[in-house]
């Protein structure tokens, strides 16, 4: 059996979802059908929130789809990456791949840069 590991999408992923665009549409849709788990983290759906505005009647359909997850920031991650470089939703990115051995889906991987995380670059 092969092994699937989440997909995290960080706010430059969430806004192309938003935009429609076709590559995290379709991860969208394999989440839906069981292939994999999508991982929003709460600050990257905030920062996105502040690009789209589409509040919470446009974020329903994608936070109740089958497969999609919001991962919130506790206390003792914020501690944690609270010295890490970067903007926050990046580093609560990060963090979240790295406990659920993710995948982060970006479209801006240069945000990455230094940091030992998988990336899918859409």
């Amino acid at each position: 059996m092969r092994v699937r590991h989440p997909r995290v999408l960080d706010t430059t992923a969430i806004i192309a979802l938003f935009d429609a665009h076709p590559p995290v549409v379709d991860l969208l849709d394999q989440a839906e059908r069981g292939y994999w788990n999508l991982l929003l983290p709460t600050t990257a759906i905030a920062d996105a929130e502040t690009h789209i505005k589409v509040g919470t009647g446009g974020w329903e359909p994608i936070l109740l789809t089958p497969g999609v997850r919001s991962l919130t920031l506790s206390e003792h991650s914020a501690i944690e990456v609270g010295s890490w470089p970067g903007d926050l939703a990046t580093r609560h990115t990060v963090h979240e791949a790295y406990a659920m051995r993710a995948v982060v889906v970006t479209c801006q991987p240069g945000l990455y840069e230094g940091m030992l995380v998988p990336l899918l670059s859409v």
